[in-house]
């Protein structure tokens, strides 16, 4: 199956999709930006029900030739491994890790969520014209293979190659930050 899907309707299927995983299935995530405080929160819940939760996230350090400080990902970081949830960053030099990426493994099939939005209030709740696909596949579909080989690449860095770092490398769990990001969901004064 395939579906196009926007705004606060992606919000809506994310959270289903993510919601519906049990112990023994799997949540692998790619995001430039990652915020939305319902996602936050469901991804920790599901690594407490037992699923295997895994995320990359861009280390938020560069925008358009700028110095960033790491904000929202680093306090949602630090967030999400004290609930137990895997993440790593993604190895960047100057550019920027823009994928928007989810992929839930359930006994039921695969579902795929990929498009322009970030995980964030501003790309979800109806602020930003946003659109993702969302694909729901077997496990045996060429597409979902060729998925989740992306994602293992650079989760592992195979290939020869270093796509990811463990949290340690970038990891902040500074209460300024955390403080800035929550301020800056909260309200949408924020470029995320």
């Amino acid at each position: 199956k395939i579906q196009v899907v926007s705004e606060s309707s992606i919000h809506k299927a994310v959270l289903s999709a993510i919601n519906r995983a049990q112990a023994g299935d799997s949540i692998d995530m790619a995001m430039f930006y990652l915020s939305e405080r319902e996602i936050v929160g469901s991804l920790k819940k599901a690594a407490t029900r037992g699923v295997d939760v895994r995320v990359l996230l861009d280390v938020n350090s560069d925008a358009f030739g700028r110095s960033k400080n790491g904000v929202p990902n680093r306090p949602v970081a630090s967030e999400l491994v004290k609930a137990s949830v895997a993440v790593r960053w993604c190895l960047t030099k100057g550019e920027q890790c823009h994928a928007k990426w989810l992929h839930v493994e359930t006994a039921q099939g695969h579902e795929f969520f990929i498009g322009s939005a970030n995980f964030t209030g501003r790309n979800l709740l109806d602020l930003n014209l946003e659109t993702d696909v969302r694909l729901e596949l077997g496990a045996d579909h060429p597409v979902t293979r060729q998925m989740r080989e992306f994602f293992e690449y650079q989760w592992s860095n195979t290939q020869g190659r270093e796509y990811s770092a463990d949290y340690d490398a970038f990891g902040d769990d500074s209460f300024w930050l955390t403080l800035q990001y929550r301020f800056m969901e909260h309200t949408g004064l924020s470029t995320f």
